[in-house]
């Protein structure tokens, strides 16, 4: 099982400027972390004012994050990405449709699993017209009484961290 989170540039497919996963076997009723990948790339579009609002990721603050490393500079062209999800049947993501738009054509998982999906009969988070919405990662977090900082959201570390404190919060199981 990986659970992952992607903070991206634009809508366009693969346009990933940072990557966080986790790698978990299910041990002894509980889910333990076995690796972990973290990676940031540069973008080939000009940047999207609106996704930098949410992440604050210029190309310069990548540059220096990525801090002369040697990896891809492109998320597409990451062949370690892809050897790090290898042999992984079941992808976990809180709003899993948004990273399976950056999975396309480089991976493939068997089974999926949304965090955000699963809890919304449960969190009941409620839209501006009190309709049950898909909750957020926060209202989640909040919902299972989990430490949230909004200064630290949408990093993919971050993120992918408290997806998995949400994953081991539920009863259910997820598939392997």
């Amino acid at each position: 099982m990986i659970i992952i989170d992607f903070e991206t540039n634009t809508m366009n497919p693969q346009d990933v400027i940072e990557a966080a996963a986790v790698k978990l076997e299910f041990v002894d009723g509980d889910y333990k972390v076995i690796d972990k990948f973290h990676r940031y790339y540069l973008s080939r579009y000009p940047v999207n004012p609106f996704s930098f609002e949410v992440h604050r990721l210029t190309p310069e603050k990548i540059i220096a994050h990525r801090n002369g490393a040697t990896y891809s500079s492109y998320f597409n062209e990451d062949e370690e990405f892809i050897e790090f999800c290898k042999g992984a049947k079941t992808l976990i993501a809180h709003n899993i449709n948004f990273e399976l738009r950056h999975l396309e054509k480089l991976v493939k998982f068997e089974n999926h699993f949304c965090t955000m999906k699963e809890n919304k009969q449960i969190v009941k988070a409620l839209n501006k017209n009190g309709n049950i919405k898909n909750p957020k990662l926060d209202e989640t977090c909040l919902f299972y009484g989990i430490d949230f900082d909004p200064l630290s959201y949408h990093s993919a570390t971050y993120d992918v961290s408290k997806t998995y404190e949400i994953l081991k919060c539920m009863k259910k199981r997820v598939k392997e």
